[in-house]
């Protein structure tokens, strides 16, 4: 006979659970029922029957309507007796044989209001009960215990609830609350003579506040509090405080008293807590460490990665060998970071699903990025950080090179389970080439992965656009850059390099879009902000930049440079007072700069407070005493406000700093002369003349010096001078003859106004010797641009218009020279710039 699957099979099957026939043979559930308030309260007139008589009635009903349910209006104290009796047949009523009548009684107006004849206990109407009166009691003590221990649970809750959002300090008051009621109480028990509180709970709010205590650094308070819970032997958490105290005592800087905790805690755990144990040994190796004993650390993590292998005990194991010289080991333990397994999600589902099954589609895309997938790629990346950091300690700790030690490294990463960081080990090993000056090895090696796989080939053509960036050479480094973006476009490295091509090139339009699509990449990318920002300086867009660089300041609140470019276009835009603000904000994280305090005093000079300002010019000789700006403006200020004798230190410090200018030196000699000091100013300009024989200057202050002492040394000074302006004009003539004799060999024929330009030129360079002109002390390109060295005029005094020297027309005839008279009236303030 054929199998036949019947289609309603089990249709009329349930759950025996949700058979209500036999609720009234339940007795578990009428106890239940009675212990409730429902089953204590005194049956109201519409209650009398009770709940499970209603059950009963509801549950046992029988199918004949002719059998009446009883209605309220016939209860009486005997009720629930007589409704089992009319369900079983018998009619209600005050004698069991009165004949049934309510059947037969015609239907009328008068009937009572609310009442439908034949409606049961579940009728469509049920009467209002009169409103229950409620004898109010009294609130026990305990039942006042509880509720305060609810409270203490709540605020040490909230407490814990406030540490995860990062509010430590409402944390902190919260905790202190729940302390503080946990021993009201304590007291309310022991006054009313109650048992005594809940230990665990007391514990729980006592280690609560602890811990918030020390989160907030106080250490006395804390450890006060958990030396309160060892001193409780009630409480199974002593090891864990335990540990919590060596914390503590690590703040500190305690590192012997750490120890000892620790360890104590060690023998408190058991043996089958093993993470705890492990993590226990691990701030003992750390602990060691803090101490400088890594032998004992290194024994530790030893015991660590036996047990429990991870990536973050193996490169310390690496470093405490590498700390003490035990090369061999720190390639044992690389070694052994290598083979330490990394399982993934894909790894523990490995059945291949197949793709027409849409749900597991959904799943699978659902998961794709989920919160697990996120905390696995964050372990991924971890663990290939650590590899490749242990590669650079074993690559530079090589006995023969670092090449060959990158390429014992790159050797074991492809023999082990990493085998796809042995291509980015190579990009390692070409920077350890640029390290030795190898640029040629540097970029053979680059140049092999143009055709690798595009992360690689954009990564090793960054690099190579970098390298020829920095050996100027503009054309491959644009080319190569290039290549980056074709392979990843997404790079916001090779933008950055391209902009930096771009911005070198003056094209500052093309190096601000390059820049911004670096941002729109990655917002983080502080290259790309800061080279943007200077971009924008370089356009005048002092609006941009200001938007930029509260943004930098965002991202790196502890940089100094970015206050200082933000005073620098605050000082554009003239408003002083913000850029002062932000030196000051610069000032504040680099004391001992002496460049800030300098361009403080060039703020504070600018608007006229001389005084603030010499304060500022002051810091800064003393923390940059090599400064040339700085002693040229406390030279300047001390001379023009007539301290000659002040000004000789800054002047000669100067000459130290320069000693190829003359003009310090002649500033040195001239106070000396000002402060009546002739025998020392004679002596610095004899040996300025040593030094610089062919200075005219010099000698013409010498001549004048002689004057004034009646010297007999001034015929030689004279005839000096003679010799050297002679010498001076035949040079000048030799350099005009050699660039006609140019002209005319290319076949340019010199005009009459060539010639006289050639003479204006030729004058203008006597005349410039005779000239005061004003230094530009301000040329600098910015906070991040080379200062290029300072170029100065030589050095001069103000001779009066009375002197003149003719020059002899031809050199033949001679024409008689008149002695030279000097202005005693010299004011070394004029030999400083305006």
């Amino acid at each position: 006979m054929e199998y036949r699957t019947d289609s309603y099979s089990g249709f009329n099957d349930y759950n025996p659970l949700l058979d209500t026939d036999d609720l009234k043979h339940d007795t578990n559930l009428q106890q239940a029922v009675l212990k409730t308030s429902h089953g204590r309260r005194a049956p109201t007139s519409t209650q009398k029957t009770g709940m499970f008589s209603k059950l009963k009635n509801v549950f046992t009903r029988p199918k004949n309507t002719a059998v009446p349910v009883p209605s309220a209006r016939l209860g009486t104290a005997s009720r629930a007796v007589r409704q089992e009796n009319s369900v079983a047949g018998a009619r209600p009523g005050s004698t069991l044989h009165r004949p049934v009548t309510a059947q037969n009684r015609p239907s009328t107006a008068i009937r009572s209001a609310g009442f439908i004849a034949g409606s049961g206990a579940f009728g469509s109407y049920t009467s209002v009960p009169e409103p229950i009166q409620y004898e109010m009691k009294d609130e026990s003590n305990e039942e006042k215990a509880r509720k305060i221990e609810r409270t203490i649970f709540n605020l040490a809750e909230e407490s814990c609830f406030a540490y995860e959002e990062n509010n430590i300090k409402l944390a902190l008051e919260k905790a202190e609350e729940a302390m503080k009621l946990d021993k009201t109480h304590a007291r309310y028990r022991d006054e009313h003579n109650m048992s005594e509180s809940n230990v665990n709970l007391s514990g729980f709010v006592i280690l609560n506040c602890a811990n918030m205590s020390a989160k907030c650094g106080m250490k006395v308070e804390a450890m006060n509090l958990y030396n309160l819970i060892l001193k409780n032997k009630l409480l199974p958490v002593h090891s864990r405080v335990r540990i919590n105290i060596g914390n503590v005592f690590v703040s500190s800087k305690q590192y012997a008293n750490a120890l000892k905790m620790y360890r104590m805690a060690l023998d408190q755990i058991s043996e089958q807590n093993v993470n705890l144990k492990m993590n226990v040994r691990q701030n003992i190796a750390a602990t060691h460490i803090l101490m400088g004993q890594y032998a004992e650390a290194a024994q530790m993590y030893e015991i660590v990665m036996q047990e429990r292998p991870n990536h973050r005990c193996g490169l310390n194991l690496l470093l405490c060998y590498y700390a003490i010289g035990q090369l061999d080991k720190a390639r044992r333990a690389f070694t052994d970071l290598l083979k330490i397994p990394f399982q993934t999600s894909e790894d523990n589902y490995p059945v291949s699903l197949g793709k027409e099954d849409k749900q597991v589609s959904l799943v699978t895309e659902a998961i794709r990025d989920d919160r697990y997938k996120q905390m696995e790629r964050k372990r991924r990346h971890f663990a290939e950080h650590v590899i490749v950091t242990a590669v650079k300690i074993i690559g530079n700790i090589s006995e023969q090179d670092s090449i060959n030690g990158y390429e014992w490294c790159i050797e074991q990463v492809r023999n082990s389970t990493y085998l796809e960081l042995a291509s980015g080990l190579e990009i390692q090993k070409a920077i350890a080439y640029l390290r030795e000056d190898n640029f040629p090895k540097a970029i053979a090696i680059l140049k092999e992965f143009e055709k690798a796989e595009a992360k690689l080939a954009s990564a090793a053509a960054t690099n190579l656009s970098f390298l020829h960036f920095l050996k100027k050479d503009l054309n491959n480094a644009h080319k190569y850059a290039d290549l980056a973006l074709k392979s990843d476009k997404f790079n916001p490295a090779s933008l950055t390099n391209k902009g930096n091509c771009c911005f070198v090139q003056h094209d500052y339009e093309k190096a601000r879009y390059y820049y911004e699509e670096a941002l729109n990449i990655d917002a983080g990318c502080v290259q790309a902000l800061h080279n943007l920002i200077l971009t924008l300086i370089q356009s005048k867009q002092y609006q941009r930049v200001k938007d930029f660089l509260h943004k930098y300041a965002t991202i790196q609140p502890d940089n100094s440079q970015v206050a200082c470019l933000m005073a620098k276009v605050l000082q554009e835009t003239h408003d002083f007072d913000q850029a002062k603000s932000w030196y000051l904000q610069a000032l504040s994280g680099h004391r001992t700069d002496g460049y800030l305090h300098r361009r403080l005093g060039e703020l504070v000079d600018s608007q006229g407070d001389k005084s603030e300002a010499l304060q500022y010019y002051f810091d800064a000789y003393r923390h940059s005493p090599c400064d040339i700006q700085t002693l040229e403006w406390l030279a300047s200020y001390y001379i023009e406000n007539q301290y000659p004798e002040k000004a000789i230190e800054f002047c000669m410090q100067a000459a130290l700093v320069k000693p190829e200018e003359i003009k310090w030196n002649l500033m040195v000699a001239s106070c000396y002369r000002r402060t009546g000091n002739y025998a020392a100013a004679l002596d610095k300009y004899k040996w300025t003349h040593q030094r610089f024989p062919d200075d005219i200057d010099c000698i013409q202050f010498l001549i004048k010096i002689c004057i004034d002492l009646g010297l007999p040394e001034r015929e030689v000074y004279e005839n000096e001078l003679k010799k050297v302006t002679k010498m001076k004009e035949i040079e000048f003539q030799r350099k005009t003859s050699a660039s006609k004799s140019q002209n005319i060999v290319k076949g340019h024929k010199i005009s009459s106004a060539e010639r006289d330009v050639a003479a204006n030129t030729r004058n203008q360079t006597f005349d410039d010797h005779r000239k005061r002109t004003p230094i530009n002390l301000d040329n600098t390109e910015g906070v991040f641009s080379q200062q290029g060295p300072i170029t100065m005029r030589p050095y001069v005094d103000q001779l009066p218009q009375q002197i003149t020297y003719e020059r002899p027309k031809t050199a033949i005839s001679k024409k008689e020279t008149h002695g030279i008279v000097f202005d005693d009236n010299d004011n070394a303030a004029d030999l400083l710039p305006d």
